[in-house]
């Protein structure tokens, strides 16, 4: 999954500065330039940390501002293309739920912001999630994307609110083949 987000930065660094920015950057963190090498694909957390205070010197802003730009545009140009990846990618809804969560909190994880909220769920049994967000507009925002995927998919689910933050998903039980 990170490699989804180093194609981002890339892709952010490239439309908002230069492709010698680019350049630049990736040279200095270890990147392939014009393609992620195989090494790229198992990035440590330690080269996100090298990756982000690379972004800051070069491109001259503070951590923290960099974070926050590239998590404006992980929200509105990149993150809508990621759903439609999940929603190839996912052969029932549980999976694509489940590469939802995974992916935020990773994003949550490597670029601590004030936009995105870590997702803590479970897996209750085969069938049932439950899942806790920090704020009760995150859930709202959360249960929206859940509905409009419900749609997408010949297994459903359902959402029930169990309290202001938290969530338990049930997907339908299906007969086995």
């Amino acid at each position: 999954m990170k490699i989804l987000i180093l194609n981002a930065l890339k892709e952010w660094i490239l439309k908002a500065f230069s492709p010698e920015k680019w350049k630049e950057i990736a040279e200095s963190s270890g990147l392939g330039v014009e393609q992620f090498r195989e090494g790229d694909k198992v990035f440590s957390d330690d080269r996100f940390a090298l990756l982000v205070a690379n972004l800051s010197h070069l491109l001259d802003m503070a951590e923290t501002e960099v974070v926050e730009q590239f998590v404006h545009y992980w929200m509105t140009d990149f993150a809508p293309r990621i759903y439609s990846y999940y929603l190839k990618k996912s052969a029932t809804a549980k999976e694509f739920v489940l590469g939802i969560f995974q992916m935020n909190n990773l994003l949550c994880k490597l670029f601590p912001n004030n936009h995105l909220s870590k997702v803590d769920y479970q897996e209750i049994d085969r069938y049932t999630l439950t899942a806790v967000y920090p704020t009760e507009k995150a859930l709202v925002d959360i249960v929206a994307i859940l509905r409009g995927v419900n749609q997408q998919f010949t297994d459903r689910f359902t959402i029930r609110k169990i309290n202001p933050h938290s969530v338990e998903i049930m997907f339908e039980k299906r007969e086995e083949v």
